[in-house]
């Protein structure tokens, strides 16, 4: 949706927009329409590599719990990672 004032054009376009939808909210087109968003592909390149490096920290870290010795290496959790200090 459009940030800021809306001329009465616009205002009276979306008013028509959202009465259309939920007139026919029930086809199975019309509501994976509205339920999807345009994003640019930047950031869809963007947030699909980083999932990838996600992923492959993670496998790597239980590659490394899985091949050394027993008790060496443990799984941390990813909340647990961005705790800095911990006060007692």
């Amino acid at each position: 949706e459009k940030i800021g004032q809306l001329s009465a054009r616009e205002e009276t376009s979306l008013q028509y927009r959202k009465a259309l939808v939920q007139k026919y909210v029930h086809l199975p087109e019309v509501k994976r329409i509205s339920k999807s968003r345009r994003v640019p592909k930047f950031v869809k390149k963007e947030t699909q590599a980083a999932m990838v490096q996600k992923e492959k920290r993670r496998r790597k870290e239980g590659n490394m719990v899985k091949h050394s010795k027993p008790g060496t290496k443990k799984f941390t959790d990813e909340k647990g990672k961005t705790i800095v200090k911990t006060v007692d």
